[in-house]
């Protein structure tokens, strides 16, 4: 008489996640990579090799940190330095690893 119970479904709600790549005001690629580090936000493209550095404050993550440096871009108050295989090459250094040295294993 009662009959059968149903089973109840769910409701899953997905939250929305930040991207990790954004698009880059020069080339327009989705390729601007943002890493922040001691309240500094590095925001390098991989296509166009724009680089440059923003301060920010601590609680801002790499959404924030990114629409930053799109309001001061398009401002016009922002130094923008160009990325070359020197810097690379000095990071490489910093990090522990030559350029020699990669070259080696590569052989």
């Amino acid at each position: 008489m009662g009959g059968k119970r149903r089973k109840r479904t769910k409701i899953i709600r997905v939250k929305p996640k930040l991207p990790k790549t954004f698009e880059c005001p020069r080339c327009g690629k989705v390729s601007v990579s943002v890493k922040i580090k001691d309240n500094i936000a590095t925001i390098t493209c991989g296509s166009c090799g724009l680089y440059t550095e923003v301060e920010v404050p601590p609680v801002f993550d790499e959404a924030n940190a990114y629409s930053k440096f799109i309001d001061m871009y398009l401002e016009g108050r922002l130094q923008i330095k160009e990325r070359t295989n020197e810097n690379t090459e000095e990071e490489n250094e910093i990090e522990g690893e030559s350029e020699e040295i990669s070259h080696r294993q590569v052989e």
